[in-house]
């Protein structure tokens, strides 16, 4: 089975996979928003998501989920998907203030890139028709699709901003 659906909030992604995977459905692919899925017992497993630091740490990370008894399911771009059967006491990757600080900052920057290089592409594309004094209507069409992008990506950022700071709260109140 082939599922769509864009995330931009590493969390409520897991919590939809987790939910699949309570239905019955076992994540075996993920790209580019199409998640591919087999047939499992219903709960059988439980899922995350974790943003690698570089591309160069996949082997290390798969290697060190392998001794931990985890599942490296799908890779895509510096995004890994990670499952356990459940044994129902719950499965997180990050569990301290700290890593999840240092885990939530990393996805934090990573949208804060992304949304100048759509800055970027918007200004260029506002820019370059105004110059050669040819605006036309697919012109406008790609500054609409490309100011709807940053505005979601900023969106994002916003989230890990928002859940970096709840973290940062909770540890200076302990």
């Amino acid at each position: 089975m082939v599922k769509f659906k864009l995330y931009l909030d590493k969390d409520e992604e897991v919590k939809w996979l987790n939910n699949e995977a309570r239905k019955g459905n076992a994540l075996k692919k993920f790209f580019l928003g199409f998640y591919f899925f087999d047939k499992c017992e219903e709960d059988e497993y439980v899922y995350d998501i974790d943003f690698l630091n570089s591309f160069n740490d996949y082997e290390n990370f798969k290697n060190f989920m392998n001794e931990s008894n985890v599942e490296v399911v799908s890779r895509w771009y510096r995004w890994v998907y990670v499952r356990k059967v459940n044994d129902y006491k719950g499965f997180e990757l990050y569990t301290d203030l700290d890593s999840k600080i240092e885990h939530y900052t990393k996805i934090k920057k990573m949208f804060k890139i992304a949304f100048i290089i759509e800055l970027i592409c918007l200004f260029v594309e506002v820019i370059v028709p105004v110059i050669v004094s040819e605006m036309r209507f697919i012109n406008f069409i790609y500054i609409a699709l490309i100011a709807f992008f940053a505005i979601a990506i900023f969106g994002g950022y916003s989230k890990m901003d928002e859940k970096v700071k709840n973290f940062i709260s909770q540890k200076e109140s302990v």
